[in-house]
């Protein structure tokens, strides 16, 4: 694992909700990143693998070997990943950081737009 302490981003929150169903090749979780966020987080490519890699480095995500070749169309040509169980035990622990922010939040009357 990584030295440095990985902080949680809405873009990483989002990369590893994508890989908690599943694993996923980069275009596919860039897809989902902006769905999921209704398009406020955006990354291009090299951010994406900048990114993955980093969650990688932390331990919290691998590389998968993905479909097979017929599976798919140019599934041989994608990289593809998956959450560790150290990465759903880091997405479970920072959802309950965020969790109890939220409560601390309603409880000053105060309520998320959408």
């Amino acid at each position: 694992m990584a030295s440095q302490k990985l902080r949680m981003t809405p873009a990483i929150m989002h990369l590893l909700l994508s890989l908690a169903e599943g694993e996923s090749h980069g275009y596919a979780l860039l897809s989902d990143m902006d769905r999921r966020s209704r398009g406020a987080v955006n990354l291009g490519p090299s951010s994406l693998y900048y990114t993955l890699g980093r969650l990688a480095d932390h331990g919290l995500i691998e590389e998968a070997e993905g479909p097979g070749a017929s599976d798919e169309p140019h599934a041989e040509q994608r990289r593809y990943f998956r959450m560790t169980d150290v990465g759903r035990e880091w997405l479970e622990s920072e959802l309950g950081v965020l969790t109890d922010i939220v409560d601390q939040a309603r409880a000053l009357g105060l309520r998320a737009e959408h």
